[in-house]
């Protein structure tokens, strides 16, 4: 509860002035926001949490989807497999291991990029290309 005075001085050997007591409510009036909404004085109703938390449960199980994703695709690397980069690389790797993997770009030239940076193996149809092409076999 937040109350607003006025500032007052005191001399030297007065006590503090006695603070005034609050209104209290009459017992059949209902209480009321200074918005004009019941509610007991909160200054937020329920609406206006659940404005601010569905958008942060969203982005939240996103973030988890996307994560489970990766972590995904992370597991199922093998030497051998042809893979793009998110920087654009496209290479076949050579070695796997636990953070990093080697990438051969090039005949001869390796790199070694961390596994996180994998954005999928190229020359997997996407969804949207495998169903087309099983339309296309039916047609």
């Amino acid at each position: 509860m937040l109350f607003l005075s006025q500032p007052t001085t005191v001399s030297p050997g007065q006590g503090a002035p006695p603070a005034p007591a609050p209104a209290q409510p009459s017992q059949g009036a209902p209480t009321q926001t200074p918005d004009g909404g019941g509610g007991g004085g909160q200054p937020f109703g329920g609406m206006t949490i659940l404005f601010f938390l569905l958008p942060l449960l969203f982005v939240f199980l996103m973030t988890r989807s996307q994560s489970k994703k990766q972590k995904d695709l992370e597991a199922a690397l093998k030497p051998g497999d042809k893979v793009v980069t998110q920087a654009g690389l496209i290479g076949k790797l050579i070695e796997v291991g636990d953070r990093t993997v080697k990438l051969e770009i090039a005949p001869g030239v390796n790199v070694q990029v961390l596994k996180a940076a994998i954005q999928g193996v190229d020359g997997e149809p996407k969804p949207a290309e495998a169903k087309d092409k099983a339309q296309e076999k039916k047609a």
